[in-house]
């Protein structure tokens, strides 16, 4: 009748020695060595500290109802402006005839997917408009891994080297970050949620480098990455200018937490610290096994 094998156990010898002994400074200092060395070898081989991480979120982002916009003629001290700032007013608001806003939400009607603007405008018959400048406040919220909430803006300009009589813009609103987002767990990021959108009374001059200059200075910043411009020629009079501004899904760069550069560093330190458990295990019982260092050897069964 055959046998078959139904269990097995490995029996331990186990080596004892003094507190002092050379035997007892050696499995100290190997044992020191396995916990080392494999920090030092995944920490120099870089990518062992999680420094950057990020996440795609689609933001959520309203017209503020603050807007600039600036015609340059071929007067440069006769320019039109339209605003909604009455100190503005008096610089070619007679002109603006017409505004109008759109907003257009995604599927699931939680943020808004798609901007449109549209505005008429009537130039002085003796003026060429020569390029535009249109900047739009924007109310900018992130609310997933790191909450941030600010003022933020849309720029479009264009230049015309002919009269024109139309634009039509299309383009993506996009997170421009200098720096990561510092993402503090239950903390919302309200450093920027002030408007760049408000002027002094009677101040007029480099209104828009004023304000780009502010908006520049700032970390985190949304621009309009251009998809398709196209501006219709011939000196009719009115101007028909039409803006859409897709809000697509964003890429945020922000600083990870302590807890999760241990969750990505702790898989590199252990599949070390297993290799070098596994020789310096053979070390240790060549050096036993041969009496290269003293100790005493119990076995199992003379206990």
């Amino acid at each position: 009748m055959a046998l078959y094998k139904l269990f097995s156990c490995n029996l331990e010898v186990t080596y004892k020695s003094y507190f002092l002994s050379k035997a007892m400074i050696f499995t100290l200092f190997t044992t020191i060595i396995n916990i080392i060395l494999p920090f030092i070898i995944a920490y120099r081989g870089r990518g062992f500290w999680l420094k950057s991480e990020s996440y795609f979120e689609r933001p959520a982002a309203h017209f503020t109802y603050d807007y600039l916009l600036l015609l340059e003629t071929d007067d440069p001290s006769q320019p039109i402006i339209c605003s909604n700032e009455e100190s503005l007013q008096n610089h070619g608001e007679e002109y603006c005839t017409e505004f109008e806003v759109k907003e257009t939400y995604c599927k699931d009607n939680s943020k808004t997917c798609m901007m449109d603007f549209k505005f008429i405008i009537n130039p002085p018959l003796d003026r060429t408009v020569t390029s535009v400048v249109l900047i739009l406040g924007l109310d900018f919220q992130l609310k997933a891994t790191c909450p941030l909430h600010m003022q933020s803006l849309a720029v479009v300009t264009k230049d015309f080297a002919v009269p024109p009589s139309g634009l039509k813009y299309y383009g993506d609103l996009l997170l421009q970050q200098v720096e990561h987002l510092p993402c503090i767990k239950y903390s919302v990021d309200t450093k920027y949620n002030q408007s760049l959108l408000n002027f002094n009374k009677g101040v007029t001059d480099n209104v828009v480098d004023n304000i780009m200059k502010s908006y520049f200075e700032r970390t985190v910043t949304t621009q309009v990455k251009t998809f398709n411009s196209r501006a219709t020629n011939g000196h009719t009079g009115a101007i028909d200018i039409e803006v859409h501004i897709r809000v697509p899904e964003m890429e945020i760069l922000y600083i990870p937490s302590v807890l999760q550069e241990l969750k990505w560093a702790w898989p590199q330190y252990l599949s070390l610290v297993v290799v070098f458990y596994w020789i310096i295990n053979r070390i240790k019982r060549f050096v036993f096994n041969n009496r290269l260092l003293m100790a005493w050897e119990v076995m199992p069964w003379k206990k």
